[in-house]
């Protein structure tokens, strides 16, 4: 079993959209998946609950009381759970980072998500004292733009700031932004090939109990 939580007090950086790709590529791979929509939106349980394409159990949960009794009752019967949190900082994203076996910061390329990218990891840093383990964290680069002065620019704010991030990055495809209308996640092309190879770099973190080979499509 695993715990992975989404999390940035930055809004629109891409909290969710990570989170329907991560439950939506593993659960297509035959994995028992859970996932906990603890945003006032609740963004991700309306599209697994519209498109209801794959056997993902979906919780809502605000209550910050609540998370991690919740989190661990479903990692009891499912292989993922997936944490997808408010674009605040919230005592439930507290929690909800607490129980995680890996925390994924979604950052946009701009200035200010940078500054909540790192202000994030901080609170990462706080709940690891408070719960005395280490919480393994990774900065993922969303609706990226290769070879752009920006994204040159934000990797290197990044980097001076300390925070570690994944080799793979989401770029700006329409596949991506397709899925939110079919609730179904892509299943070739570019978009597959990066969300195959995000899992494949969670799968060599610990974090996620599936083989690298599963993830060819």
């Amino acid at each position: 079993m695993s715990i992975i939580t989404v999390a940035t007090s930055k809004g629109g950086a891409g909290k969710t959209t990570l989170a329907q790709i991560i439950t939506g590529t593993v659960a297509k791979r035959g994995l028992r998946v859970a996932a906990i929509d603890a945003d006032y939106n609740h963004s991700l349980a309306d599209w697994v609950r519209t498109f209801g394409r794959y056997p993902i159990t979906i919780e809502t949960e605000l209550n910050e009381t609540k998370i991690i009794p919740l989190a661990e009752r479903l990692a009891e019967t499912h292989d993922l759970v997936v944490i997808d949190t408010a674009g605040a900082a919230m005592q439930a994203t507290v929690f909800a980072i607490g129980c995680a076996d890996l925390v994924l910061i979604p950052c946009q390329l701009s200035s200010a998500d940078v500054v909540e990218a790192a202000k994030t990891s901080h609170l990462v840093q706080s709940a690891a004292a408070m719960t005395r383990q280490e919480i393994l964290t990774r900065v993922v680069l969303t609706d990226y733009q290769a070879k752009t002065v920006v994204a040159g620019h934000v990797e290197r704010e990044l980097e001076v700031c300390g925070l570690k991030t994944l080799e793979t990055r989401l770029h700006r495809l329409v596949a991506f932004k397709e899925m939110t209308f079919t609730g179904e996640v892509p299943g070739e092309g570019a978009a597959a090939a990066q969300a195959n190879a995000l899992l494949s770099e969670v799968v060599a973190l610990g974090a996620l109990p599936l083989p690298s080979k599963e993830l060819v499509s």
